[in-house]
């Protein structure tokens, strides 16, 4: 797929509609020369990931996009992406993005918990970076992440890595006392994550914890045991006459 970056924009034009977004989360360069001022850089991320530069034919899910950056990069070789975010794309930098990119997604303002397979379908790769601890029910997320995956899901989240690995464990935050921000709920330890990880059918290939961070990279497992617990959790009994 070519790059259509900036085909249409001129440097300064890009720079003008950087300008124009309040605040940028990620940093990164959106054009050739324009680089966003964002405070969180995410190409650790990225190479994290080691996909393969030619994504043709593969169909991606990016679950809280925020300002476009990773959507950006499969786009660009060669994805089908869908991203969803909670706020409509203008009222962050993905907006901004896309029309300076020159490229098309396909975004959708929804709440995670909205996701399914009927309205959106399934993908071979999910991303699921920085959202779980924004979430008052983690497994259900991941339930319904696991649904709509048929191959490989990247989980990065906040993670309380100062309370070891020997029991699963989460630190429940009241209010804004976790960064003075009232979205986040839980702080999991790695043990708790990989745990919920298993019992909604993911197997974790490779993950690493640094900081007060976790990073997995997991694949959907297709056994229908495996997915008994959260079935059971989340579904309905129909009776039988």
């Amino acid at each position: 797929m070519s790059d259509a970056t900036s085909t249409k924009l001129s440097q300064r034009q890009a720079e003008e509609l950087v300008r124009s977004v309040p605040a940028w989360h990620h940093r990164f360069e959106i054009a050739p020369g324009v680089v966003t001022p964002g405070s969180y850089d995410p190409n650790f991320l990225l190479e994290k990931l080691a996909l393969p530069d030619d994504l043709s034919g593969q169909r991606i899910l990016d679950i809280g996009p925020s300002d476009g950056f990773f959507s950006l990069h499969f786009r660009r070789r060669g994805a089908e992406v869908v991203a969803v975010d909670y706020r409509p794309k203008d009222m962050h930098g993905f907006g901004v993005m896309e029309r300076i990119s020159g490229l098309d997604f396909d975004y959708r303002q929804a709440n995670v918990y909205d996701i399914n397979e009927r309205s959106f379908g399934t993908f071979s790769i999910v991303l699921f970076f920085g959202v779980l601890y924004h979430l008052p029910d983690m497994l259900k997320a991941l339930w319904i992440v696991r649904s709509v995956c048929r191959g490989q899901m990247f989980l990065e989240t906040h993670s309380a890595n100062d309370l070891g690995s020997d029991q699963p464990v989460a630190r429940y935050y009241r209010e804004n006392t976790l960064n003075n921000d009232v979205s986040n709920f839980w702080s999991p330890n790695t043990r708790c994550v990989r745990d919920m990880l298993h019992d909604s059918a993911f197997d974790v290939e490779r993950d690493e914890a640094f900081g007060d961070r976790y990073f997995a990279a997991c694949r959907s497992n297709e056994s229908h045991d495996r997915a008994s617990k959260l079935r059971l959790a989340y579904s309905v009994i129909s009776a039988v006459s």
